[in-house]
């Protein structure tokens, strides 16, 4: 297996034009962390050179290095090894385009967030930015896929390539965009060397929108914001977050900040009278019992490879749960299925997960292979979810204290590297690299006395 700078990798995360990350193992500690490489694409080489890039590449983990932010990515080490610079930085597996299923073709819509969360990620976001403009650096690249999210959904803000810090514009060549399309303030894309931080402001309140509505903002007005719902002080709000004109927005991140907590304090005392959503066009299962795949499948990169799931990853329909407990988990007869009665304390690898899963049938002394414990594949997952009632409503029956483990394995994998998991606060399925750590509830198939015997409902 290769190395660099004496850190094992372990696979590609993504690759950009100036640079590659990996994921990387540090084989003193056995932590995995995200390793950036510089490796630009021979066109941007030829058009820069490469003293130039590498003095970009530096000037990124110097400007991290040196934040004192919680929200910014922590940096651990930097080097060069074989001729290659790169930067060693924590590693976390959930990025906000993940959560709401942002794809490739931005254009498409996503799955939006319940209010709560999404005022709770963006004040986060712009507590990064305070912490930047405050020492002078504008990011000049926020967006979805460059917010991380740990477990319990604090904020890292990454990818520092098009920083710039007080009185030094990071210039490219002509021709080459500034920023993320839809993402980037207008006079980024217009005039880079125009842009201060309030360009970073107008980004953040796109990516608010986005998280609330699931669209992207149209140039013009908010159209798809549902102002009966939500409140008239969040269009006020965004229509100055957006402002095209930078004199017409907020002037700093505290300032928005000041702004977001008014929509927190509106939206708090307000919700429970009308966060109710419409009646969901999605059908409830029948009440007979359902057959449900148990064995796990790989599935290749097609995302829409679940037929009961929409191009969201979210279910077409419901399954109505009957749900009783056992002396050893919880049945469902809706599915004929027996969950175990806790999601798992631990974040595990998906190893880790199915090694937990079969230590029960240890425990238990289990009977013939049909009816032991084993990790749930999606679509008995999915069984679980249910439709939301209210916006800030869990998709999972309450049976279950989540507690920050609303992740979950399943047993079916995308990839050789890659599995799926189901976010049952969001109610939808993700893709996740296998080392990465989040829960597991296991399954089995129940036995007939079981499926037999007079239960009431829980």
């Amino acid at each position: 297996m290769r190395t660099l700078g004496g850190y094992r990798l372990l696979g590609l995360l993504g690759k950009g034009e100036m640079a590659r990350v990996y994921k990387v193992l540090d084989p003193d500690t056995g932590r995995l962390m995200a390793m950036k490489v510089l490796k630009p694409s021979e066109i941007l080489e030829d058009l820069m050179g490469r003293d130039q890039l590498e003095r970009l590449f530096w000037s990124e983990a110097r400007i991290m290095q040196e934040q004192q932010s919680s929200h910014v990515v922590r940096i651990h080490a930097a080097g060069r090894d074989c001729g290659r610079a790169f930067v060693l930085q924590e590693y976390l597996c959930m990025n906000l385009a993940l959560l709401t299923g942002e794809h490739t073709e931005v254009e498409l819509p996503a799955r939006p967030l319940s209010p709560l969360l999404a005022l709770d990620i963006a004040g986060q976001i712009l507590k990064g930015l305070e912490s930047l403009h405050r020492a002078g650096v504008g990011h000049r690249d926020i967006k979805p896929a460059n917010i991380l999210l740990n477990r319990s959904k604090q904020v890292r803000i990454i990818d520092f390539g098009l920083a710039g810090t007080r009185g030094q514009i990071q210039k490219g060549p002509g021709g080459m965009v500034m920023g993320s399309p839809y993402y980037a303030a207008p006079e980024q894309e217009e005039h880079p060397e125009k842009a201060d931080p309030r360009a970073d402001l107008y980004s953040a309140g796109v990516v608010l929108y986005r998280m609330v509505t699931g669209s992207l903002p149209g140039i013009s007005r908010l159209k798809d914001l549902d102002s009966d719902l939500l409140g008239p002080d969040w269009s006020r709000f965004l229509q100055i977050a957006l402002a095209p004109d930078p004199g017409q927005r907020f002037s700093h991140a505290r300032a928005m900040l000041a702004g977001l907590e008014k929509l927190r304090q509106d939206w708090e005392s307000r919700r429970e009278q009308v966060c109710s959503l419409p009646p969901d066009d999605m059908a409830a299962g029948a009440a007979e019992t359902r057959t449900l795949r148990s064995t796990a499948v790989r599935t290749g990169r097609n995302p829409w490879a679940f037929k009961d799931l929409n191009r969201l990853l979210q279910p077409l329909s419901y399954i109505q749960n009957r749900l009783h407990r056992l002396k050893h988990g919880i049945l469902d007869q809706a599915t004929g299925l027996v969950w175990a009665g806790e999601v798992s304390r631990e974040q595990l690898s998906l190893e880790q997960a199915g090694e937990l899963a079969e230590s029960l049938n240890r425990d238990d002394s289990a009977g013939s292979p049909e009816h032991r414990w084993r990790l749930p594949t999606v679509d008995e997952l999915v069984s679980l979810m249910q439709p939301r009632h209210s916006l800030e409503d869990f998709c999972m029956p309450s049976l279950w204290r989540l507690e920050e483990r609303s992740w979950l394995w399943s047993a079916d994998t995308q990839t050789r590297s890659r599995a799926w998991i189901a976010d049952m606060e969001q109610g939808a399925v993700l893709s996740q690299d296998r080392h990465c750590l989040f829960h597991v509830l296991p399954v089995r198939r129940a036995a007939k006395g079981e499926l037999l015997s007079d239960f009431k409902e829980l």
